[in-house]
């Protein structure tokens, strides 16, 4: 990501710029960025990838081993369906950001949370969502208090989402925790990504998946 203040500007307009910093920062522009490619998914190892997550009312429930080869399992399933590529990131408690995150059509999100990193706001930029019984399409949006558990289905199309947070986790909290707590349920979600693969290709550009999704609408030719 390429932060940078006003450029080319006069002396007078960057002497704003420093008089309107923030706590959180100073102006700041990250022009025109391109999205990240998926992980590969031969690359991933899956001890090092299940650490990532807080698991352990899983790991309780059926043993710490089998729990991190399960995760790693999941994790490498599903890694060629996502991608997140952050646009903006301040440092501090209160340092704002905004990420946008693909998935991939069909791609079933696991149950997770984020207790270390604070309320979020999503905004559906393209695409769909399944939530529950709701459909949620380009323009919803959903707010998560910090912690709250959640999961969803991508649409047919696939999406994508920016994420905005600002700080405000709660402190020494996993940054990522799994809310699975069956071998079943994780074997769903590896199961329905080998079944859904061939249809993930990332999007080059940020808003991508509206040509798609406009296609399986028929409202192009």
């Amino acid at each position: 990501m390429s932060e940078q203040r006003i450029v080319g500007e006069d002396p007078e307009a960057e002497n704003q710029s420093r008089k309107y910093a923030s706590e959180r920062g100073p102006f700041a522009i990250n022009a025109n960025p391109a999205i990240n490619q998926p992980y590969p998914r031969e690359k991933v190892d899956g001890d090092l990838a299940a650490a990532v997550f807080a698991h352990e009312p899983l790991a309780q429930k059926i043993g710490k081993d089998a729990a991190r080869r399960k995760i790693g399992e999941m994790v490498k399933a599903f890694m060629p369906g996502t991608t997140t590529t952050p646009l903006f990131d301040q440092p501090g408690p209160n340092g704002m950001s905004l990420a946008h995150i693909w998935f991939g059509p069909n791609f079933p999100l696991f149950r997770h949370s984020h207790p270390g990193l604070g309320d979020c706001l999503y905004y559906v930029v393209a695409g769909e969502i399944v939530m529950g019984n709701r459909r949620l399409a380009a323009g919803s949006t959903f707010f998560l208090p910090n912690g709250q558990p959640y999961k969803y289905t991508a649409g047919a199309a696939g999406v994508e989402l920016l994420e905005f947070r600002a700080g405000g986790g709660v402190s020494g909290a996993p940054g990522l925790k799994l809310d699975e707590t069956s071998l079943d349920s994780l074997q769903k979600i590896i199961d329905g990504s080998y079944e859904n693969e061939h249809l993930w290709e990332a999007p080059e550009r940020i808003g991508d998946t509206a040509l798609r999704q406009a296609r399986i609408d028929g409202r192009l030719d």
